[in-house]
């Protein structure tokens, strides 16, 4: 039996790139809503009442943020380590135009 010539690692340089200037900007963007929401409390009660259902939607947000920062941060990670593009389900490789609409894809079409 013939061994199957070992494969180089795809070059995820450009995916780590892009990964790392939108995680730059989430961090930013949370760092704002945090901002935004430790901003003193307003003593006219009407205007209390508008702020704190723009707080709740500034919140979710953040939760948003939050996220897909981790999210990013996993894919990082598995770039760093070999794993990025394989599916942590069934372990084939996460079809590459996937990747490209969902960098941070874990699981194949298969999986998903």
């Amino acid at each position: 039996m013939t061994p199957i010539p070992e494969q180089p690692a795809p070059d995820y340089s450009a995916v780590r790139a892009e990964l790392e200037a939108k995680l730059e900007k989430l961090v930013t963007r949370v760092k704002g809503i945090d901002t935004d929401l430790s901003e003193a409390v307003n003593e006219d009660w009407e205007e209390r009442a508008t702020e704190q259902e723009e707080d709740e939607v500034l919140a979710e947000m953040g939760n948003v943020t939050m996220r897909e920062i981790n999210q990013i941060k996993e894919a990082l990670h598995a770039i760093e380590h070999g794993t990025y593009g394989i599916c942590t389900r069934c372990g084939a490789h996460i079809d590459p135009g996937r990747l490209e609409i969902l960098p941070f894809a874990t699981t194949c079409i298969k999986c998903a």
